[in-house]
């Protein structure tokens, strides 16, 4: 009892701060993690010392981002996918490989093995469109044809980002990799085929039980299973089967449903905050100190290549040289899923905790310089132009903030 009676005020410390961290960061037009991940900052070892990384917190944070990433996967709409269209598809591709080759040449170029500098690449390619959102919306043009395919663009990056992050994953594990590409590819198809059987019998089964309750703890004990034997049998990270079977759950279970709901309340209640603060305390500020160079380098590169690459996907996908760079400019900030892939790689060794930092620090700069840069693009002018791109209207990606 000991040891959970000295985590108590802790906890309720993070979980109070983290909410009022959260509600600033949004009154000051920021992402709700932006303010989660400077309060971690503030609060660890980087700055007061007040809370330090531990076994406990650990574990929480671990069960937040299977939360989050299933979430994740509840919010991917496979449907949107499809209508998402050609210059979607393209910005999103363009927007994945030009940051995943940057990285891994910057990686090389400073000295890291080929799978960690492979590894830092794949953080790049993240993408978290909620604050180009808001900001198209304070321009008027969320609905225009430009920020339809950036809402489309997101949705599709963020599949093939977790797919990124599941290949690197395999390819840096030990033993015959071979072998271990051979899981991570016959994981897929499989644990899709018990999902798609095993989550409609448990919707239906809703029906018959006496509390809603007990299908959310049946639907969130199968995301435990599919966590542990997407690492255990399929070689890649807990995560990735957890926003697997989001994707699957998302295509039987309406949004009303109780898995959604619960999910959402038990997971921002409690576990993610968690999850958000404990990046911040692990983000250490020698390693910023240590490595100035890197950290201009990898923000200049991680705002440059998503233009380029997103904008040059767009215009391969018919727009104008100035709307592909408003495009390009729209898919820069990253979010959560760097975070997550990020948080992933330094619990299994392929990230330092100097790197670690340093990325942390990509992530907060490119969501702070991307609402400029997008008043900068779009002129600061509102407009009524319609969408006339197959695109999704969503204000958030999959990975949502």
């Amino acid at each position: 009892m000991h040891e959970t009676l000295t985590m108590l005020l802790p906890l309720a410390g993070i979980l109070v701060g983290a909410k009022i961290a959260a509600q600033i960061s949004h009154r000051l037009g920021m992402p709700a993690v932006f303010g989660e991940l400077l309060l971690g900052l503030i609060l660890g070892p980087s700055l007061l010392g007040w809370l330090a990384p531990n076994e406990t917190l650990q574990l929480l944070a671990d069960i937040g981002v299977i939360l989050l990433m299933f979430m994740a996967g509840l919010e991917t709409d496979t449907a949107a996918l499809r209508q998402a269209g050609k210059a979607s598809t393209l910005t999103a591709i363009g927007g994945v490989v030009l940051p995943l080759l940057a990285g891994l040449a910057v990686g090389e170029a400073f000295g890291l093995e080929w799978h960690h500098a492979l590894f830092l690449g794949a953080v790049l390619t993240a993408t978290s469109v909620s604050i180009s959102a808001q900001t198209l919306r304070e321009l008027g043009r969320l609905r225009s044809r430009e920020g339809s395919t950036i809402l489309g663009a997101a949705i599709i990056d963020d599949v093939l980002g977790v797919l990124v992050f599941a290949l690197v994953m395999s390819l840096s594990g030990e033993g015959n990799i071979y072998w271990t590409l051979g899981k991570m590819l016959l994981f897929f198809p499989v644990a899709w085929f018990i999902g798609d059987k095993v989550v409609p019998v448990l919707v239906r089964w809703e029906r018959h039980l006496h509390h809603r309750e007990a299908s959310l703890a049946l639907l969130l004990g199968l995301v435990l299973v599919y966590s542990w034997a997407a690492e255990a049998l399929g070689s890649v990270a807990t995560i990735t089967g957890a926003y697997l079977l989001g994707v699957v759950v998302a295509r039987h279970a309406d949004e009303g449903h109780i898995v959604h709901d619960g999910t959402a309340s038990l997971g921002y209640g409690f576990f993610i905050p968690v999850f958000f603060i404990n990046i911040g305390l692990q983000a250490q500020a020698a390693g910023l100190i240590a490595a100035p160079t890197l950290t201009i380098v990898l923000v200049v590169l991680a705002v440059l290549t998503k233009i380029v690459g997103g904008g040059l996907g767009a215009r391969l996908g018919g727009f104008s040289n100035r709307a592909s760079f408003q495009i390009g400019v729209g898919m820069i900030s990253r979010g959560e899923v760097a975070l997550v892939i990020a948080g992933a790689g330094l619990a299994n060794g392929l990230l330092t905790a100097n790197l670690f930092s340093v990325l942390v620090v990509v992530t907060l700069a490119t969501t702070l310089v991307t609402p400029p840069l997008l008043r900068l693009a779009f002129g600061g002018k509102a407009t009524t132009e319609p969408a006339t791109e197959a695109a999704p209207q969503l204000l958030t990606e999959g990975a949502a903030d």
